[in-house]
């Protein structure tokens, strides 16, 4: 072999070692920092205990077609993302979609409070050069709706991968932060 040969040999090592470690499978975790409580958060009561609310607000999301990528009930955190889809070809066929981030909590009347911020993602471009731009919706109705299906969901179709249980629901309260209640 060439020196030059030698020469590109190691260049070109040197750049798939890097992608080798990719390809072995380690677990990447999400970046738990967009779990920060802030004002972009919608928040509700419920009457109901933590990880009956917990196993709810997991079912509802999953029903309306969300792919859950953090459903982590030790810390009430869940998120997951729908809408952008990629064609056969490898194009995107829709360039928009809904990303949310969701908490609950304890409150001190052991009752439990859904916190959830809905993100519109705008995808742009191609592979190579894309750009990705993400807008918190704040429409209140599609909050109020939301925390409605996570009040009327009975437990008995409620069985999701999280915990399944068998309680009936109970009424839903006004929130502390200003949500205002379905009628």
């Amino acid at each position: 072999m060439s020196h030059r040969s030698i020469k590109m040999l190691a260049i070109a090592m040197s750049f798939t070692l890097p992608l080798t470690g990719c390809v072995t499978g380690g677990a990447i975790q999400p970046d738990r920092s967009v779990f920060s409580l802030d004002g972009n958060y919608q928040r509700y009561q419920y009457d109901f205990g933590i990880e009956e609310t917990f196993d709810r607000t997991v079912k509802v999301f999953k029903e309306a077609g969300y792919r859950l990528d953090v459903v982590d009930k030790a810390t009430g955190q869940i998120s997951g993302e729908r809408g952008t889809t990629t064609s056969r070809s490898g194009t995107a066929a829709t360039d928009k979609g809904l990303k949310f981030y969701g908490l609950v909590l304890p409150t001190a009347s052991g009752q439990s409070q859904v916190a959830v911020k809905i993100v519109q993602v705008i995808k742009r471009g191609s592979v190579v050069n894309s750009t990705r731009t993400e807008i918190i919706v704040g429409d209140a109705q599609m909050y109020q709706f939301m925390f409605r299906r996570i009040a009327d969901l009975t437990m008995a179709t409620a069985a999701t991968d999280a915990s399944p249980q068998n309680i009936q629901p109970k009424a839903a309260t006004r929130s502390a932060s200003g949500a205002q209640p379905y009628e």
